[in-house]
């Protein structure tokens, strides 16, 4: 007790030492600003709520809820640089279970922002490492602070899980109320970081009237200590790392012991008879030359490693990686190497030792901008060999059977995806694409050499789709094949169908409309399974800010020897967003034009031959050139250079149409002034007409934002729904005691990542204004140098404003996502 009241001061000391001079140094600044700023900055509230709800019905006896509701939102409030954003979750889903889970399902939490000066309030979760704490909900409060300087400082408190009693039902989880708490201090600059971590736990032993020891179920404590930084060692080449140490009671109830453990945590922490201590160390070397990237990573978990801070924890495993990407001919050939290395049992006291050995390798051609060809390839191998007890084998007299004893075991897998992709028209009147994706996943299991009869399995999958888009009519059809043939052990199986998929778009776009139906069979040596299914979903947007949908699926399914299955599964929707607040933009405002100024030729100091001089006089616009035609002719072409007019340089053909122009102009400059005229009029006119494009271009870009931000909304609660709901069922599993799939592991990171890139891709769309994209601000200024080109080519091609603009949300949503994915890595 002496050590933790230690470490609970340790911890005030340190958030306090680092916080308060920061703080202070803010707070003198709040009182110095002007009335007038306060008055030019109103408060501003926006977000969105939803409502979903799915039925649920079957001919056959079903474990699934028949009506089953969803709510959930996100509001935020902002004044000046404060903001404060709430968002809350409820679902009748936990209150259909006969069963009871130390977690909650409702939950209801604020995030108020001033400034650099972020905190979480209510059911929220944060991160601090992958070793400590790790994604935990808890219910209480938490508080990130980034003052200008260099320090980063994050706290929690709170419950980590509710007092649940158990119960004669064996799916109740069981659990003591547990409290927690932690800090990181971190300090960052341009060339490294570091940072220190600590987090604590411990159950309530008196929170639940009986122990349910049956259950696993025994109250805990845990310290965790670890430390973080990151290093450029030059300019390309950057060093990570990570140590964490903990101390784990298992049982509170176990006897107190005098001598210390091994370990940092062990410093702080009083040990009992039932604690135990472990490392876990990861590292990293990252070198980027160019265009290739290089990674070398290292990372080391001791047998037994656990953090209260993290649902699930894999340990007892050593990894060595390597990856590597690369783009080659003018980015149009992306490849991505990674090669990996893992073992376990590393304090060799498990019977059985597994290692694995992976290969992967995924490369992107774009072979043209209607061809796109993507390929991967992975190879594992995981190699398990059977330690036997010394004395086991020193007492074995029968000397016959070593081979079997010995058992050395590998499992093999392959896995091979080959897509092409082909563009076949793209037009005003109709647009079709082909796609065609062929998939193999192969494994088999090898014992002492051989690979025996039965033991190798093959999984082979194709498809083919065509679509065809109607865009003037707000039509697209698409059809579908696919075929798939299994041998598995002994048995094969094969799978094949078709889809027919139709939308359709009415009201302005507005009413979106799919209608679809998909037919598979699969047989194999005792079964045959027929299955069909209809689906209808439509999504209704109203005056921009209310979202109505709606999805209804028919299923059929006739399989021999069982039962007909018809389910009808009905979910439908609705999504608000709302803006108040927020000023009006005047979207078809013209820019402001600046004065040119003029360029004045250096005089000739000596003129090789003489020629007529033509000194006169001629307007266009803003502009009056006045003096000879040469002098006149730099004037004129000077423009092209200034402000308003420079990022028509990015365009090939307006640039080399000027250049023609150009060439003109100046072969007319001993010609007549009425001729000379003409041909300076003729470039200045060209000239204004694709300033007006650009003008046009901004506008449409903002309006793709605009659109983008909007379709994205529904999404953002849907992706997070989706996200919690999984996170919620492996939560669910693992606080029963039952295993988890790796596959569901990787669907959840899968899940997480789309649900990151969406979060990060709508915090940056919030951010941009019809300045900002005039300006070129941040990432648009490359978005523009790619797809310039192309706007104006389908504007003089004389594309409707809306086409262009539905052309650039699908390019922008592209943008933003590859752009998180960099962000996120």
């Amino acid at each position: 007790m002496k050590n933790l009241i230690i470490t609970k001061i340790l911890y005030i000391v340190l958030t306090l030492f680092f916080t308060l001079p920061v703080v202070a140094q803010d707070l003198e600044n709040i009182g110095s600003r002007s009335v007038d700023k306060v008055k030019n900055s109103p408060l501003k509230i926006n977000g969105a709520v939803s409502a979903n709800g799915i039925y649920y019905s079957a001919n056959t006896r079903s474990a699934r809820e028949p009506f089953t509701y969803f709510l959930q939102g996100n509001i935020n409030m902002s004044w000046l640089t404060f903001s404060m954003p709430l968002s809350y979750s409820f679902s009748s889903q936990g209150s259909d279970l006969d069963y009871q889970t130390p977690f909650k399902f409702n939950r209801l939490s604020i995030h108020p922002k001033y400034k650099w000066i972020q905190t979480h309030i209510g059911d929220v979760s944060m991160t601090f490492s992958p070793y400590t704490l790790n994604g935990h909900q808890f219910t209480g409060g938490g508080v990130e602070l980034s003052p200008k300087g260099g320090f980063k400082i994050s706290a929690m408190h709170g419950r980590l899980l509710k007092a649940t009693e158990d119960s004669e039902n064996q799916q109740t989880v069981p659990a003591f109320k547990r409290m927690g708490y932690g800090s990181r201090l971190a300090w960052e600059q341009d060339d490294y970081k570091i940072g220190v971590i600590g987090f604590y736990a411990k159950d309530d032993i008196n929170s639940i009237a009986t122990i349910p020891e049956s259950k696993g179920v025994t109250p805990k404590e845990n310290l965790v200590i670890g430390f973080d930084g990151e290093v450029k060692l030059a300019k390309n080449y950057t060093l990570n790392a990570e140590y964490a140490s903990t101390a784990i009671t298992q049982d509170l109830r176990a006897n107190d012991l005098t001598e210390k453990g091994t370990g940092l945590a062990a410093l702080f922490f009083k040990g009992k008879s039932s604690t135990e201590y472990f490392n876990a160390f990861k590292a990293g070397l990252n070198i980027q030359v160019d265009n290739m990237r290089v990674g070398l990573g290292y990372e080391r978990i001791d047998p037994g490693y656990q953090t209260l801070g993290a649902y699930f924890f894999n340990n007892d495993f050593e990894n060595i990686t390597l990856n590597m990407s690369q783009t080659l001919f003018n980015s149009k050939l992306n490849l991505n190497f990674n090669i990996g290395y893992q073992r376990d049992n590393l304090d060799k006291r498990k019977a059985q030792e597994t290692s694995r050995g992976v290969a992967a390798v995924n490369a992107t051609l774009n072979v043209s901008e209607k061809i796109v060809i993507t390929g991967s390839y992975s190879n594992f191998s995981t190699h398990t060999n059977e330690s036997l007890n010394q004395f086991d084998d020193i007492n074995d007299s029968d000397l016959t059977d070593e081979e079997l004893e010995a058992l050395n075991y590998k499992q093999l897998s392959q896995n091979a995806n080959v897509n092409f992709n082909w563009v076949l028209a793209n037009s005003e009147k109709n647009t079709q694409n082909v796609n065609f994706n062929y998939s193999l996943a192969s494994s088999a299991n090898e014992e002492n050499g051989i690979i025996r009869v039965g033991q190798a399995n093959n999984f082979h999958n194709g498809n083919a789709v065509y679509t065809i888009g109607f865009p003037t009519n707000e039509l697209s059809v698409s059809t579908a094949l696919n075929y798939n043939y299994s041998d598995i052990g002994r048995d094969d199986s094969n799978a094949y169908g078709g889809t027919l998929s139709v939308n359709k778009k009415f009201l302005d776009k507005k009413l979106n409309t799919t209608l679809g139906t998909t037919y598979n069979t699969n047989n194999n040596k005792d079964l045959v399974t027929n299955v069909l299914n209809f689906r209808a979903n439509a999504t209704w947007l109203v005056a921009e800010q209310h979202n109505f949908n709606v999805t209804a699926i028919q299923l059929f399914r006739n399989a021999s020897n069982q039962q007909k299955l018809s389910e009808v599964t009905v979910t439908f929707g609705y999504v608000y967003a709302f803006d108040i607040g927020r000023p009006k933009l005047n979207f078809r405002r013209k820019i402001r034009e600046r004065p040119t100024v003029p360029v004045v030729n250096p005089e000739k100091i000596a003129k090789v031959k003489e020629k007529k001089t033509k000194t006169f006089s001629f307007s266009y616009r803003k502009h009056t050139f006045t003096g000879e035609h040469d002098k006149i002719t730099g004037e004129v072409t000077e423009i092209l250079s200034t402000p308003d007019f420079k990022a028509l340089k990015q365009v090939k053909s307006i640039v080399g149409n000027l250049s023609k122009l150009e060439t003109e102009l100046k072969a007319k400059e001993n010609k007549a002034d009425k001729s000379y005229k003409e041909a300076g009029i003729a470039y200045l006119k060209y000239l204004y007409e694709h300033k007006d494009y650009l003008n046009t271009y901004h506008e449409l870009v903002f309006n793709g934002l605009k659109r983008l931000y909007q379709d994205a909304i529904p999404f953002d609660i849907i992706l997070k729904e989706e996200y919690v709901d999984l996170l919620a069922n492996i939560n669910t599993l693992r606080l029963k005691g039952e295993s988890v799939s790796e596959s569901d592991l990787n669907y959840l990171k899968i899940k997480e990542r789309k649900y990151q890139s969406h979060t990060w891709m709508q915090e940056q769309l919030k951010k941009l204004s019809y300045e900002s994209v005039i300006d070129d601000k941040g990432s648009l200024k490359e978005f523009r140098a790619k797809n310039l080109s192309q706007i104006f080519a389908m504007l003089e091609n004389k594309k409707s404003n809306d086409q262009v603009e539905v052309f650039l949300e699908r390019q922008l949503a592209d943008f933003y996502h590859k752009k998180s994915i960099e962000f996120l890595d």
